[in-house]
């Protein structure tokens, strides 16, 4: 990976993939689809001041070195067409770690226990993170959860039912289903929320939402990547509105109105799962590491971890996030 002398202009710079590589030699390539973004776009380098005049102001933007086009590198902020050109803000899928049934970040990563036995350890007060910072793989209630929430993460729209009729449901970016692309090495199934969750708020400010068994994505198909699969999950419709008392910052993270929400868990491959009396895979050591401390964690015990990654797109908006959780067993 390198940088592109960006002072003039460039005007294409693509390189092809073992499979394009392949159809040209025989003869047969061509493009069928392709994608825009602009990851490398800092758009606070706009400057309507510049000395030398309007006509300058996307200067610093435009020679801006650029990476040079490379086979494994996806885009983090793909570009859209909108038909609509009513829609002036774009829902973004924001990780909720406010909500009692939230599971919170731990080290920047959400840690998933892969049996019974590393949960209570992790949950404990004295050697552990104490509660609220791992939830349990395959568990559909009662517990701690990943949730996220889809919204328009500006205060200047407030989280009024007025508004998300206005700026979402009306301009088709309330998204009321998701993409859940996952590692299918480890992860046999994503489970996720019912469209009967009720994700709401009371006059008062109060949470009033109330919570459905998580149900098993069984519409699992193969991935863009070698490896991963996709599974297709809803969002519930959100009647999460300011009160006329109260404070709902401490039930959202979105700055602004809130469009729909869900839960999320992940079944596990079985042989993730003994315990530490038991065998463990060697999936463990081929792709995580063994036997190691954890930040955070009592020095006494040891754990074995794998790091993953969940990635959710939403529906109607095309909101996407990246979500890092950790698989996490105990050795010791």
């Amino acid at each position: 990976m390198a940088f592109l002398d960006n002072s003039g202009d460039i005007i294409l710079d693509a390189v092809l993939t073992e499979t394009g590589r392949r159809k040209m030699a025989e003869g047969n390539f061509k493009i069928v689809k392709f994608a825009l973004g602009d990851d490398e776009i800092d758009y606070s380098l706009f400057n309507l001041n510049h000395p030398s005049g309007s006509a300058y102001a996307d200067l610093e933007i435009l020679q801006t070195p650029v990476m040079e086009a490379a086979t494994q590198v996806g885009l983090n902020s793909s570009l859209m067409t909108l038909a609509n050109d009513d829609i002036l803000y774009l829902p973004s899928l924001l990780l909720n770690e406010k909500l009692d049934t939230a599971v919170k970040r731990q080290n920047n990563t959400i840690y998933i226990a892969v049996n019974s036995e590393t949960m209570s350890s992790l949950n404990n007060a004295s050697l552990g993170f104490g509660t609220g910072y791992a939830m349990l793989a395959g568990s559909r209630g009662g517990g701690k959860f990943i949730t996220i929430e889809s919204g328009i993460n500006n205060a200047d729209i407030s989280r009024t039912q007025t508004n998300q009729t206005t700026y979402l449901a009306s301009k088709n970016m309330l998204d009321t289903s998701m993409k859940i692309t996952f590692d299918n090495n480890f992860i046999t199934f994503p489970l996720a929320s019912t469209p009967g969750t009720r994700f709401s708020t009371g006059e008062d400010g109060s949470w009033t939402g109330t919570a459905t068994p998580l149900r098993s994505l069984a519409n699992i198909s193969p991935a863009s990547r070698v490896g991963y699969s996709t599974a297709v999950g809803s969002l519930s419709r959100a009647s999460i509105f300011t009160p006329t008392s109260g404070d709902i910052s401490t039930f959202v993270q979105s700055a602004g109105v809130i469009g729909s929400m869900a839960y999320l868990n992940i079944g596990l491959d079985p042989a993730l799962t003994t315990t530490k009396d038991q065998t463990a895979s060697t999936k463990w050591t081929k792709f995580g590491n063994t036997g190691i401390t954890v930040t955070g964690l009592s020095a006494t015990r040891t754990y074995s971890t794998i790091a993953l990654e969940l990635e959710v797109t939403t529906n109607s908006s095309a909101a996407t996030i990246s979500i890092p959780i950790t698989l996490i067993k105990r050795d010791t």
